[in-house]
């Protein structure tokens, strides 16, 4: 990961080829004392890990795709939970047929490029589990 500009608070990120976004992002705000924010991304992905959760079972069902894809959109946030740094993110992919997959991104491998922009929001978000809805909720 790069950081290609920072103005104030916000961040411009370029991820490279090969480079996984999810953790690099946790990585990210580990290493710059981030506890909050929020981000949205495009670029090009060659794995990815789409999630969807069901609420009855209150499980993630996952959908492991390998292949190039557009990375229409992504949009997440950035909290902590027990002093880690949790990464959740949402994401819209296209590949050659350009119909749309998307969901929750548990993994996301950048094919040529991942550029997001970042804006750590200062303080600090917490998150904490819900045993209505089984879901680490921010507070």
């Amino acid at each position: 990961m790069k950081i290609i500009a920072k103005e104030n608070n916000t961040y411009l990120l370029r991820f490279g080829k090969g480079e996984e976004v999810i953790a690099s992002l946790t990585n990210f705000g580990a290493m710059n004392n981030i506890s909050a924010g929020f981000f949205t991304g495009i670029g090009a992905a060659k794995e990815v890990i789409l999630s969807w959760y069901d609420l009855e079972k209150k499980e993630y069902q996952d959908n492991e795709i390998k292949e190039n894809l557009e990375i229409t959109g992504l949009t997440g946030n950035i909290a902590k939970m027990q002093g880690k740094i949790i990464v959740h993110c949402h994401g819209s992919f296209s590949g050659t047929e350009m119909a749309v997959r998307a969901g929750h991104v548990k993994k996301l491998v950048a094919s040529a490029t991942c550029e997001i922009v970042f804006q750590s929001l200062g303080g600090r978000v917490e998150r904490e589990y819900d045993d209505e809805t089984g879901l680490n909720l921010l507070k």
